[in-house]
């Protein structure tokens, strides 16, 4: 059974559980919603517009390859699953092929789309591991992609592979700390910082590594969402202690609403 139908089944019954409320009926959980966009366009658009507000789900795209640190990637596509009971966002996976993908430590993932029929993200993630085995068929997607993406976030060492496409000139960007100065030389119009979990520079968000990611991704829900939604993601269903803040308890009969405004 594939892992999207499974959570698609265990989500409502484990929030219902939680006491959280009503539950939709069905839960946007690897559903495909909008349709692939092709076309070329500049891959590095240095300009960060403001975020517009966007009605009904926003697409959020995961690059995989073989070698792709598990957690790099299952971690951010979590808190987006889960954000506001699954109605906020569409997450697939995304590689050459919709062929077997082996991640570090030999698990077996099928993509949900390959690079012809993937849609448009509004949210790229790129995670780390084995990044040279991204083909240059997957690097040239990236750079399309990014074009018009919302938010594109690397996630460990992913942040050479957007090194590699020039999307971290004249930013600040981060990655996990034993690759801090080889980021400095595979970047070097880049301003490498080291000893933090995320640095966002509107568009472009890097992470430290592996476990870092998730903290991106919840910033990212706090940019996007609001920061009672990303409470909620960390707190009531993740358990998760974000970086520098506390799991808040609610107080009694005051349980957090995940989408409420801050």
């Amino acid at each position: 059974m594939p892992t999207s139908r499974i959570v698609a089944m265990i989500l409502p019954a484990l929030l219902a559980i939680a006491g959280a409320g009503l539950i939709p009926a069905q839960i946007a959980v690897g559903q495909d919603k909008s349709q692939s966009t092709g076309g070329q366009e500049s891959a590095n658009k240095k300009t960060v517009k403001k975020t517009a507000k966007k009605s009904g789900p926003r697409n959020v795209a995961v690059l995989i390859f073989d070698g792709v640190e598990l957690l790099d990637f299952a971690g951010p596509a979590e808190v987006f699953i889960v954000c506001e009971y699954g109605r906020s966002y569409n997450v697939y996976t995304v590689a050459d092929q919709k062929q077997t993908v082996r991640t570090m430590g030999g698990i077996q993932i099928v993509p949900n789309h390959d690079l012809k029929s993937a849609p448009q993200p509004d949210v790229l993630i790129i995670p780390g591991g084995s990044t040279s085995n991204l083909s240059s068929d997957a690097r040239k997607w990236l750079r399309t992609a990014h074009a018009k993406t919302e938010i594109t976030m690397s996630v460990c060492m992913g942040a050479f592979v957007l090194a590699e496409a020039d999307l971290l000139d004249g930013v600040k960007a981060t990655t996990h700390r034993w690759g801090i100065e080889s980021l400095k030389r595979a970047a070097p119009k880049c301003q490498v910082v080291e000893g933090q979990r995320f640095v966002d520079n509107g568009k472009i968000i890097t992470t430290g590594g592996v476990t870092a990611g998730i903290d991106g991704a919840l910033h990212i829900v706090e940019r996007l969402n609001g920061a009672k939604a990303a409470r909620w993601t960390a707190d009531e269903w993740m358990e998760y202690r974000r970086s520098g803040k506390k799991l808040t308890a609610p107080a009694d009969g005051e349980r957090t609403e995940p989408g409420d405004k801050p």
